[in-house]
């Protein structure tokens, strides 16, 4: 993680890093790619090794207490819109469990380069997203 991401959680009581399971990977890419969708992200594919590797390698769930949560300035995954441009049957989760939540369904930041932190809304979890690198970063 870090160092800004560090700076900004250092108050919060963390209790829990979990990563999501690698076997949802292609559930979660068809879900979201439909259609026209599935050309652009067969396995073959440049950003098919993308997500895949955003998916094993940057995403996590942190837990933390709740209340010092609602008093953290991040972003709520409820701000973050629906990413349907494949998919216009999708819809916002009605609640919130990382076993199967599909972080491909939204417009998070997989291509900035500072760590992305948000905060799932009414609950204690944050999805944090490290940051891409690029070969001169390494």
């Amino acid at each position: 993680m870090s160092l800004l991401f560090a700076l900004i959680c250092a108050p919060l009581v963390f209790a829990q890093t979990t990563k999501p399971n690698p076997g949802n990977f292609d559930r979660f890419v068809q879900q979201v790619y439909t259609g026209e969708g599935q050309k652009t992200i067969g396995p073959e594919s440049r950003r098919y090794a993308f997500m895949k590797e955003c998916f094993e390698n940057r995403i996590s769930f942190i837990t933390s207490d709740k209340d010092k949560l609602a008093n953290a300035n991040f972003t709520r995954l409820s701000d973050i819109p629906l990413f349907n441009h494949y998919n216009k049957a999708l819809m916002r989760d009605a609640g919130f469990d990382p076993a199967t939540f599909n972080p491909f369904k939204y417009h998070l930041g997989f291509y900035k380069k500072e760590t992305q932190v948000i905060h799932v809304d009414g609950t204690n979890y944050l999805i944090v997203i490290a940051p891409q690198t690029s070969a001169a970063d390494r």
